[in-house]
């Protein structure tokens, strides 16, 4: 494992740190933040181990978290929401793609007019993002 874990990581493994180290406190794991060598000091000094000690004990621990499947659990969720996304994307294009097929120019130009009339200030500021991204895009 890292020797900084992941965020998302670390919020999720603080459960079976806890559970594995009882004299951690919420504290303990905020002042950690996922940096392993905080935790291997940590364990250090709460323990009374030696450096050598505490830094075995804390890679036996992360091989045994990440045996467990925890981490292909993560890996999965994530996997997933991106088929997910990908899929509303794909939807997304699609709809738009049929729409503009069965729409002419002329029906297109009325339609972004009614939209700028209906929604004025949205529109402007659209606009203004769109100038800003195309000006900074250009500028080297």
């Amino acid at each position: 494992m890292n020797e900084q874990i992941a965020m998302g990581q670390w919020k999720q493994m603080r459960g079976a740190l806890k559970s594995w180290w009882g004299r951690l406190t919420d504290d303990d794991f905020d002042w950690v933040g996922g940096e392993k060598d905080k935790l291997i000091g940590l364990i250090q000094e709460k323990y009374g181990q030696t450096r050598d000690q505490a830094e075995q004990e804390v890679e036996r621990r992360l091989r045994e978290y990440d045996a467990s499947g925890a981490v292909a659990g993560v890996t999965a969720k994530a996997q997933e929401l991106g088929a997910n996304a990908t899929a509303k994307v794909r939807e997304a294009m699609d709809s738009a793609r049929s729409y503009m097929r069965d729409k002419d120019y002329g029906d297109l130009a009325k339609e972004a007019t009614d939209l700028v009339r209906s929604y004025p200030v949205q529109s402007l500021l659209i606009g203004v993002g769109i100038g800003f991204l195309l000006a900074r895009s250009t500028k080297r």
